[in-house]
């Protein structure tokens, strides 16, 4: 086992390997909850400095694929901090399944977007970022369902954000809710003209 986890974690990532390497190596190493922490801001310093001297010698900016491939190391390292990076994960989950492409990455998006919405909903009352983040996430993977295979697939998805838009929010929030959903798909808020009278 390497001794040094920053060290191998960059390794990992600039070879782009796939994200069961990030879990593989992280269970060997058992790092604690704050050698975890402390091995994601390291991270984060490190590649931000790399990318910061990418962009000022280029106009193409930073590789997309790198950006990915720390995504996904820092989302490995993150679900295993608990409460103490959890704000982190959500929002490095949220960035991950959007870099990911609708072709060549969509499997992974779907699974990206729908662990982000198990893990946000089932902590709703408690984490105020939990709700962006899980009406998001939903949002994303109806539209995804919706696009990909079907509206029969998407509509218990798209019913589960209405339903919490009609229960959970109020006033300018839920009117603004009910309009995105509408406007991304029209043939729901038709079968529930009722509640889409905006």
């Amino acid at each position: 086992m390497n001794n040094n986890p920053t060290r191998k974690m960059m390794q990992l990532i600039t070879h782009h390997v796939d994200h069961n390497e990030y879990e593989h190596y992280l269970d060997e190493t058992n790092l604690s909850v704050e050698e975890l922490l402390a091995l994601s801001r390291e991270l984060y310093r490190l590649f931000s400095d790399r990318w910061d001297t990418q962009q000022a010698l280029n106009n193409h900016g930073v590789n997309p694929f790198d950006v990915i491939s720390f995504l996904e190391a820092r989302v490995a390292i993150l679900a295993r901090t608990g409460d103490e990076g959890y704000a982190d994960w959500m929002r490095d989950m949220w960035d991950l399944a959007v870099r990911y492409s609708d072709q060549a990455g969509l499997g992974r998006k779907f699974n990206l977007f729908a662990e982000l919405v198990a893990s946000t909903k089932a902590d709703l009352s408690r984490e105020e970022r939990s709700v962006l983040f899980y009406t998001r996430a939903l949002n994303r993977l109806a539209q995804l369902t919706d696009y990909w295979i079907g509206e029969d697939e998407a509509r218990p998805l798209w019913n589960e954000l209405m339903e919490y838009a009609l229960t959970s929010m109020v006033g300018d929030e839920q009117h603004a809710a009910l309009k995105v959903i509408k406007g991304n798909a029209p043939w729901f808020a038709e079968e529930n003209e009722e509640h889409f009278l905006l």
